[in-house]
């Protein structure tokens, strides 16, 4: 049979249900399963692409050095142009960076468990995965991180900051500690979550080449369905990302779609804003009903429930077109949930449907 050998032995990222997709036009549905925004973006998205639509060049390729786009991000990140490159989604990012600084044999180290999808396209190149795991309260020790770099040492170490699902945090400090030492590592730091929490290590791309910090439109942008992402590093790295780049991949209505939101900085932290109140919130509501969450970074809490009361749990919520992430393939995350965080009207909306559900039973 044909195939590449490393995919046919691949276990690929395991995607959630579709069952949002399904309740589309009906009423009350909140997808909280894959850390979208919950509400739309920036109105200046559509006024943007209706303006296009009426009288832009449907018939071209999208503009492929969009140097509107490039001086947006240049303005929101604080960073010379020849730091910045973008792509379509920081997953299309995580396929470059496998193609231009990846060879089979490699052995690539991932903070763990964390979002699964650099680790299915490392592994379909024909590199071997290495987990280093947090532990049972989601922390890195530093000691013990330094010990296994110089164990096992990779060439490329995958951390994401905040960590998903586990909302870590990991200090900027301790990460310039372990560039600077290994220098012969070089560190993806996958940035998904950096509005949430507005601590960033981006300025180290200008001292560090063994350093790419991936970021996304998908979360507190909103613009999850137009795909757009970028990347922070040394102008070698970038001009190696650039040699694979594809440029027409970017399609024109996603670089029209986050030129809107980066000229509406407004708009996104008072979603942001809103995101953190409501978290902050829903944590307190559901220690209130016994029922223990965590997660300090990024747009989401983790749930502890019982493993015998869980899928109940998570069956109650869809009935009602309400969308959440079970973890129970991750091994040692059996009894968790991840949820999305929404608007304070949203998120209270949810913790009193699930008040009505908990009653006085036991979930934790």
């Amino acid at each position: 049979m044909f195939g590449n050998r490393h995919v046919k032995a691949l276990k690929p990222y395991s995607l959630v249900t579709h069952g949002a997709w399904e309740c589309q036009g009906e009423e009350g549905v909140l997808k909280l399963d894959w850390n979208e925004s919950t509400i739309p973006p920036s109105p200046k998205v559509k006024e943007s692409i209706e303006k296009f639509l009426k009288s832009g060049n449907m018939h071209w390729y999208p503009d492929v050095n969009n140097s509107i786009f490039l001086n947006e991000l240049v303005k929101y990140n604080g960073l010379p142009l020849e730091n910045i490159q973008y792509f379509a989604s920081s997953d299309s990012l995580h396929e470059y960076i496998v193609r231009a600084f990846i060879e089979p044999g490699d052995r690539i180290a991932i903070v763990a468990p964390t979002y699964d999808n650099f680790r299915a396209v490392v592994e379909s190149n024909g590199a071997l995965t290495e987990y280093y795991h947090l532990d049972k309260n989601f922390r890195l020790t530093q000691d013990n991180f330094e010990s296994y770099l110089d164990l096992y040492q990779p060439k490329i170490a995958y951390i994401c900051n905040p960590n998903n699902p586990t909302g870590t945090i990991y200090d900027k400090e301790f990460l310039e500690l372990i560039i600077s030492r290994f220098q012969n590592v070089l560190f993806i730091i996958d940035e998904a979550y950096y509005e949430f929490v507005g601590s960033s290590s981006k300025d180290l791309v200008l001292d560090y080449d063994n350093l790419i910090i991936s970021r996304t439109f998908s979360k507190a942008f909103g613009l999850a369905s137009f795909r757009v992402g970028y990347a922070l590093s040394s102008q070698h790295n970038i001009k190696m990302l650039s040699k694979v780049r594809n440029p027409k991949n970017i399609s024109t209505f996603s670089q029209i779609a986050a030129i809107s939101v980066l000229q509406d900085l407004e708009y996104m932290r008072n979603y942001v804003n809103q995101v953190n109140d409501a978290k902050a919130m829903f944590s307190r509501g559901l220690s209130d009903i016994g029922i223990k969450s965590s997660g300090q970074g990024g747009n989401f809490l983790l749930l502890h429930i019982d493993v015998s009361k869980k899928y109940e749990f998570i069956n109650y919520l869809e009935k009602r077109n309400v969308f959440v992430r079970d973890y129970g393939h991750v091994i040692g995350m059996e009894g968790y949930v991840r949820i999305t965080i929404g608007t304070m009207h949203q998120m209270k909306h949810v913790l009193s449907m699930i008040k009505d559900h908990v009653g006085d039973g036991d979930y934790t």
